[in-house]
């Protein structure tokens, strides 16, 4: 038989802030590379400047999936330790409750 699963709702929640200052950072750096092609807009001109353009809308995109896929990542982790310890809770409270009833009965 295998192990019961155990969890620590702590570290769950733990964990879960370092997705999210994961995410906080890259909202740092996505914010850095939009002041810096800002700059570069008016110094860029032609193919140079269109590729420049392009380059940094492909990078914002896929920076913002990434942003929300570590939003998403946290808010699951989140969910998920406090629906453990909710279910864990109201468990032990129905098995104690259980065993009251079996040797007060």
């Amino acid at each position: 038989m295998g192990q019961p699963m155990q969890t620590d709702s702590a570290v769950l929640a733990s964990e879960a802030s370092n997705f999210e200052s994961i995410a906080s950072q890259l909202r740092a750096i996505m914010s850095q590379v939009d002041s810096t092609a800002g700059g570069l807009a008016t110094h860029m001109v032609g193919q140079a400047g269109t590729a420049t353009q392009q380059a940094f809308v492909r990078y914002q995109e896929a920076a913002l999936v990434q942003k929300n896929e570590l939003d998403e990542i946290s808010a699951n982790i989140h969910t998920g330790g406090t629906q453990y310890a909710s279910t864990d809770e109201d468990q032990s409270a129905a098995l104690g409750q259980t065993i009251n009833l079996n040797i007060h009965g």
